[in-house]
């Protein structure tokens, strides 16, 4: 596969490709199906992240990020106790991956698309380098048994109207498959959105419950002995 990320191809807009768009009973059917984390998880963790980020004032320049990072943070948690098929990578791009299933998803703020069949979902923000590798090879995942499909979970960016509006019942989220990206032929670094998301299964989290915190989950003690384990003395 051409990896060549700016080649003069991929800095061109591709045809739009049939999206398949599931929702309501459809969606928890689809994401079942595909073997994707349960959703009420899910649905926490979006909830937890955003707890965290109104806890976060104006002054925090990084509360956007943490918002993105806690999100992603809680989800490998929970499913750490309660799916430990899913592994939690924090390396190039965090993201869980469960390679029984050949599935890798990773995170990202959405556009105003998200849960609207009839527009065209994307990232809020331009993204990097490993977000248009991953895309690349999910153009012959279905062919390549020995690679994962790339899903992205889109949960909605700061600005969406569900938290500006209180009159806004829910809150949307979604997994989309993306199969190609555009490209910032203007950026000095590699800047893209993901674009041609081949399915994408909605879902919805209630605006009205109230906001959870984050419940700060201890991790299991680890066997392994690491030199923190042992009362190391200056001699003089």
């Amino acid at each position: 596969m051409n990896l060549n990320l700016l080649d003069e191809e991929s800095m061109q807009p591709s045809e739009p490709k049939p999206c398949n768009f599931f929702k309501g009973e459809d969606a928890v059917k689809k994401a079942k199906q595909l073997g994707l984390p349960d959703l009420e998880l899910v649905r926490q963790a979006i909830m937890i992240g955003d707890a965290d980020f109104r806890t976060n004032t104006y002054y925090n320049r990084a509360r956007f990020i943490a918002r993105w990072g806690k999100i992603g943070e809680q989800l490998a948690l929970l499913l750490r106790h309660s799916d430990p098929a899913w592994v939690f990578h924090n390396d190039s791009q965090p993201r869980i991956e469960n390679i029984a299933k050949k599935i890798q998803i990773i995170f990202m703020s959405g556009n105003i698309a998200l849960g609207h069949a009839d527009q065209i979902v994307s990232a809020h923000c331009e993204k990097g380098f490993m977000t248009l590798k991953n895309i690349k090879e999910n153009q012959s995942t279905y062919d390549d048994e020995t690679k994962l499909r790339t899903w992205i979970l889109y949960f909605p960016s700061a600005s969406h109207p569900a938290y500006k509006g209180i009159d806004i019942p829910t809150i949307p989220f979604e997994f989309a498959y993306p199969t190609s990206f555009v490209q910032n032929s203007k950026a000095e670094k590699i800047s893209i959105l993901p674009s041609n998301h081949t399915c994408r299964i909605a879902f919805e989290i209630d605006n009205t419950l109230p906001v959870k915190a984050d419940p700060k989950p201890v991790l299991e003690p680890s066997d392994e002995i690491k030199p923190d384990d042992f009362d190391i003395q200056l001699v003089v």
